[in-house]
């Protein structure tokens, strides 16, 4: 029993250490995976207060657009125009949100852009479809709808939204899709075809070609650099700016904030099994504290072994194999432990269901290294805690042990 209770610090350490890495490595690898979609973007957007001692700020426009969209390091990219919509009679608003029914309202924003949208923007739908190319260059009077607003307008089906009326300031438009959630700021929103919104919403709130944002996908993660100084140089060219201080836009590169976040998850990963190994620590400590009581307790036996010509070396061989063998076997049962959870958790995920979400891509990561590792470390702690009870029991007088009651 006393062995048993000694194993078991070095099993939950072991366990522990296996466990947590496998989780980190988790953690770590679901996060790249979220961030490797958004890593190649790059977001434009203009200046639009003045600039002190600069020409007045040009704002971006079609024209902006079309010449990024030709750049050799650029695949897509998503201009937009955006603006806020409020439901409620009497204040003042850009547009108001109205359902088929016309007594119910929504606050909400409104974006106009590309059919290019979903796929920049990394998003996809809970029901209907996004508008096609064609319903894009036409400006068709179509929407999709962000979830709060479609549950708020027409409840919470996604599906019974679709192909319903939908009421703008004085325009009708239809909607064709309901996003999926992400996030309140997210969901909170109507996305059209750009013509639409400039001509049916916004009017001459916006510029018959300007532009809010120009969201931006570079060929690859390595050409973000190379498509940023590209755009650099053609809004400097477009706008006629000879001074790079008086810039009227803005090129944000994503890349940096994931490299910042990635930084961040690996050492996280990296400091959490260092916590769990304070618990081996724990577990080593009560290895030496049972060697000790099991010399004090054995004192007559070391001196029967010595007496009738046991060596120094030989009793020390055995309280060190003793540890080690209390260790190993802790070690063993620990590894064994922290696998089957592992594999336990492997099948559990799938089965919470998730479609979306953190779970949606979680998975702990089962690698040799780690087993191996603590598996060692298990053994090096039986060693070390091993050898000082070791020690004391060789260095015990064989007259004085026998003597010892």
């Amino acid at each position: 029993m006393r062995s048993s209770l000694t194993m078991l610090g070095l099993i939950i350490g072991v366990a522990a250490v296996i466990l947590l890495t496998a989780f980190g490595q988790g953690v770590a690898a679901s996060a790249n995976s979220a961030v490797s979609t958004v890593a190649n973007s790059i977001t434009v957007i203009p200046k639009l207060s003045p600039i002190p001692g600069g020409p007045p700020a040009k704002p971006l426009t079609d024209t902006d657009s079309e010449a990024i969209s030709k750049l050799s390091n650029v695949g897509m990219l998503v201009p937009s125009v955006t603006g806020a919509t409020i439901g409620a009679a009497g204040q003042q608003s850009v547009a108001v949100v109205a359902s088929y029914k016309g007594n119910q309202y929504m606050s909400a924003s409104v974006t106009g852009t590309t059919n290019n949208y979903p796929a920049v923007r990394q998003i996809t739908l809970a029901a209907g479809k996004f508008f096609d190319a064609e319903q894009s260059r036409n400006g068709a009077k179509v929407a999709v709808l962000g979830p709060l607003v479609a549950q708020a307008l027409y409840g919470p089906d996604p599906s019974a939204a679709i192909g319903k009326p939908l009421r703008l300031v004085h325009a009708n438009f239809t909607v064709i899709g309901v996003l999926q959630s992400y996030g309140a700021s997210s969901d909170n929103i109507i996305v059209m075809p750009i013509g639409a919104a400039r001509s049916s919403v916004f009017g001459y709130g916006i510029g018959g070609n300007e532009l809010s944002s120009i969201v931006v996908q570079a060929t690859s993660t390595q050409t973000v650099k190379a498509a940023e100084a590209q755009i650099t140089q053609v809004l400097t060219t477009n706008h006629h700016i000879t001074d790079p201080q008086y810039d009227d836009f803005q090129v944000q590169d994503i890349g940096s904030r994931v490299a910042t976040f990635t930084s961040l998850i690996t050492l996280i990963t990296n400091f959490v099994p260092a916590i769990a190994a304070i618990s081996l620590l724990v577990g080593g400590i009560g290895v030496l504290n049972i060697m000790l009581v099991s010399v004090t307790d054995r004192t007559r036996e070391i001196g029967t072994r010595k007496a009738i010509g046991a060596s120094d070396s030989a009793i020390l061989s055995q309280f060190v194999l003793e540890a080690i063998t209390l260790a190993g076997l802790g070690g063993l049962l620990g590894a064994g432990l922290g696998v089957g959870l592992i594999l336990l958790t492997k099948v559990l995920i799938p089965l919470l269901g998730s479609t979306r979400g953190f779970l949606a891509t979680f998975s702990p990561v089962l690698s040799a290294p780690p087993v191996l590792v603590a598996f060692v470390i298990s053994l090096a702690i039986g060693l070390v805690a091993g050898g000082y009870p070791a020690w004391r029991a060789a260095q015990l007088n064989p007259i004085e042990a026998l003597r010892y009651e």
